[in-house]
């Protein structure tokens, strides 16, 4: 090439470049490596939480997966940075799972997703009664892989 012409490629800044590239070509990476996506340590974490499924359902508790699903997303709104909805196509972190009723027990499993991998599952059991305390553990867990803190009363 002549001295005084100029190759397009000389005019392009390529740290720049890949700077800007970075974040898609992490998402690349991790599903040609089958790893989960990096979670932002900045900005908003959208969480969608699936209505649980109701294996072998009860006609007395017809809607224990999708009751239980809703109380989750209210504890998860306590907590910085996380936007907790029941219904996000934008959301790339989703937590579902199953529930079943056992006589006068609850056991549910739960697995959070980040895209198509699970970066976290849990296993709870306990008394009807108890909801509340499995969902306070549920929240916990979610909370400390997702590393968010609960926000100032």
């Amino acid at each position: 090439m002549p001295d005084n012409v100029v190759s397009p490629a000389s005019r392009l800044d390529l740290p720049a470049i890949q700077a800007l590239a970075a974040p898609e070509m992490a998402a690349m990476d991790a599903l040609i490596r089958r790893r989960p996506l990096p979670i932002p340590a900045q900005g908003g974490l959208r969480l969608v939480v699936r209505p649980l499924k109701e294996l072998a359902p009860d006609p007395e508790y017809l809607y224990l997966g999708r009751n239980f699903s809703r109380d989750l997303v209210t504890r998860l709104t306590r907590f910085e940075r996380l936007e907790p909805s029941v219904s996000d196509e934008a959301a790339s972190l989703t937590l579902e799972g199953t529930a079943r009723k056992i006589g006068p027990r609850v056991a549910i499993n739960v697995k959070l997703m980040n895209g198509r991998m699970a970066i976290w599952r849990g296993t709870y059991d306990g008394a009807l009664n108890e909801q509340s305390r499995l969902q306070d553990e549920i929240v916990a867990n979610v909370a400390r892989t997702l590393n968010v803190k609960q926000r100032a009363k």
